[in-house]
């Protein structure tokens, strides 16, 4: 009961006292309606806000990115290229010091670029332009990663093409790896040991198709060893030739299978030397050519 007495009085008081009913009175009179003005304006001002915006939202938003990503890039110093200490993994083919020069003579106003394919003002990072430098002048680098640990150590892992053969192209001669990627050859490449035995390949587009030819000679790598070239006929299938003069012709589609047909007569015998071809490109039908012998149709071969 006190309690309650206790605060109806304190309620009376407030009610009652002189100072509180002023205060009361001033908030009513003055405080409510320019509270309420301040509202209003903050309330028009933010529509104004919100048209504007609406009408340049795309100017406005990518100059703000571009500002920001300018004073994030300056602060931080990113966009100081004078390295102390470059690691560099995963090198074979490639000279360490082709990419120490490229970094060296990489031009610090590339810290950040506007890319036209992408939303105006978009700045693209430093090291993504640092790679797309290094991939552009030296051909033999397939991935590249690079890790800087501030304030001047990079570290540099870089994933080189793997070669697979040797693709003539009218007059000119590349090496590619299994995905077609193509690097010149060069004429120092003539006396590498690891070029000589390479398959050769030729046929226009057959490097966009050596993926095919890749999946099926991993299957059996001995034998992969005795092909010599693989021609790219009509721009749909592959004729294998081998070290001995073998010609093997190979369909357009269910090219494994085909192969696996070929794996088995090797398989069940060698290959005889009086062979000149082996035609696979007929489903479920393997046709022999000898040298001095009439043509041979026998079934597909059976496991």
């Amino acid at each position: 009961m006190r309690i309650k007495e206790f605060n109806n009085q304190i309620k009376d008081f407030i009610l009652t006292n002189y100072f509180s009913k002023k205060v009361k009175f001033i908030y009513k009179n003055f405080c409510q309606n320019i509270l309420g003005k301040i509202l209003f304006i903050i309330f028009v001002f933010s529509l104004i806000l919100l048209v504007i915006i609406n009408i340049f939202k795309s100017k406005i938003i990518d100059e703000l990115k571009h500002v920001f990503y300018s004073k994030f890039i300056n602060n931080l110093q990113l966009n100081n290229f004078n390295f102390s200490v470059v690691n560099i993994n995963g090198i074979n083919r490639v000279k360490k010091q082709e990419i120490i020069d490229i970094i060296k003579n990489f031009d610090d106003g590339k810290s950040f670029v506007i890319n036209k394919n992408l939303s105006d003002s978009q700045a693209i990072p430093l090291a993504q332009n640092l790679i797309d430098e290094i991939k552009s002048k030296i051909l033999w680098i397939d991935k590249i990663t690079i890790k800087r640990i501030m304030p001047d150590i990079i570290n540099i892992e870089v994933i080189e093409y793997k070669p697979f053969a040797i693709w003539l192209d009218n007059d000119k001669k590349f090496i590619i790896d299994k995905d077609g990627n193509p690097v010149p050859f060069l004429e120092e490449y003539e006396s590498n040991e690891e070029f000589k035995n390479m398959i050769i390949l030729s046929g226009k587009n057959a490097n966009k198709n050596v993926k095919s030819l890749f999946n099926i000679l991993s299957i059996d790598a001995e034998l992969s060893k005795e092909i010599y070239s693989a021609n790219w006929v009509g721009n749909r299938r592959w004729d294998v030739r081998f070290f001995d003069g073998l010609l093997v012709k190979l369909p357009e589609d269910n090219i494994a299978e085909a192969w696996e047909n070929l794996l088995k007569l090797y398989e069940l015998s060698s290959i005889d030397k009086s062979i000149k071809s082996i035609d696979l490109r007929v489903f479920g039908k393997i046709y022999i050519q000898y040298l001095n012998k009439k043509p041979n149709e026998i079934e597909t071969i059976k496991s």
